[in-house]
């Protein structure tokens, strides 16, 4: 899959509400876990695991989206007939 059709993948995601609804739900769960005094540490091991995989899918579509604004700026400074060797 190219540069582009990845950001497009990934905007999609980001405008979804239903995708936005369900990792804010687990984020909710999650912190829930922390605030519970009664919770174990193995729960809250894994609710820290939970928020740092959040947070690398995140960080990956951050990533995906600057890829392709460094690519296309990259295409409006090459020189047009290096455009259409590609």
């Amino acid at each position: 899959m190219n540069i582009k059709d990845k950001a497009a993948h990934v905007k999609r995601l980001q405008e979804d509400e239903s995708f936005n609804m369900l990792i804010d739900e687990i984020r909710e769960d999650t912190a829930n876990v922390f605030l519970n005094p009664h919770s174990s540490t193995e729960d809250r091991e894994e609710a820290h695991h939970i928020i740092r995989a959040l947070a690398k899918i995140e960080d990956r579509m951050a990533v995906i989206l600057t890829d392709e604004a460094m690519f296309d700026r990259q295409q409006r400074r090459s020189v047009p007939w290096k455009r259409l060797m590609n």
